[in-house]
């Protein structure tokens, strides 16, 4: 009788204090903050690595292409008849923060390996506002590669043909809509000279600031901007300073992402874009 009148007791508590029992069951998730997602729509943002970082196991491929100039008109169709310089390139996540990367541009027919190490990811708490990875990257110039190439009479050994850059890539995605980054890059070529298609063929080293930016302007659609700027008197003084110009339009689709731009540079990777 005394155990009957204890349950009894126990349910009349549950049901006129529902307060105590819902307490009781109230889950809360183990992970309360979580890293910001597609700061960029891709691992580049037109011609610059991003800090998107590729997932262990997985594959990236890219196809990228930069044709003729605009300003030759309707009869080369604006550019698009002109040679194109083309960038095949794959990379693996081996984890979520370590890639490794392999490319082969058709200017000089150059061949390049990069890696990427993403370090510190922005938060969605606010408690780490920014993105950072660091960039390296090390190609050789195969164009011609042989006894009776041009490059070989002038003397170019493999070493010559070596070429290196070195970025760090500093993002913040500011709103749904607005992504920015920095990259501040080092680029420097064993040899350069008129066999080769470097800007100044009296320059080694390079040093530039890369701007990249994404606005939003649809759920699966973009506007790009990349600016990068050499900057003089650091490491080297080039007579002519170049910099590159590009504005283009992102579309995923879902497995792809398309870029098209406009840019002032042909080339497709980063040591011969800066």
């Amino acid at each position: 009788m005394n155990y009957k009148i204890l349950i009894a007791g126990i349910l009349i508590w549950v049901f006129i204090s529902p307060d105590a029992a819902i307490g009781q069951l109230e889950r809360r998730p183990v992970v309360t903050d979580r890293p910001v997602e597609l700061t960029f729509m891709a691992p580049r943002n037109i011609n610059l690595y991003t800090v998107e970082n590729l997932s262990k196991g997985e594959l990236h491929y890219s196809i990228m292409h930069t044709f003729g100039e605009v300003n030759t008109g309707i009869g080369t169709l604006y550019g698009l008849d002109g040679g194109a310089n083309i960038r095949f390139s794959i990379e693996y996540g081996f984890t979520d923060r370590f890639s490794v990367g392999f490319g082969r541009s058709s200017l000089d027919k150059y061949v390049d390996i990069t890696s990427r190490l993403h370090l510190l990811k922005q938060m969605q708490s606010g408690d780490m506002p920014l993105s950072l990875s660091v960039v390296g990257s090390a190609g050789v110039t195969t164009s011609e590669l042989g006894w009776i190439s041009s490059l070989g009479k002038e003397g170019y050994s493999f070493n010559d043909r070596l070429s290196f850059a070195g970025s760090l890539l500093i993002a913040r995605k500011f709103s749904d809509r607005l992504s920015l980054q920095l990259a501040p890059t080092i680029v420097n070529f064993n040899r350069v000279g008129q066999e080769i298609s470097v800007a100044d063929p009296a320059v080694n080293t390079y040093v530039a600031l890369g701007v990249s930016g994404r606005y939003k302007v649809a759920s699966r659609t973009a506007l790009s901007l990349q600016y990068i700027p050499v900057i003089p008197g650091i490491v080297s003084d080039p007579e002519n300073l170049s910099y590159n110009l590009a504005v283009g339009i992102d579309i995923e689709t879902g497995g792809h992402v398309f870029q098209m731009f406009f840019t002032t540079s042909r080339a497709l990777n980063d040591q011969y874009l800066i």
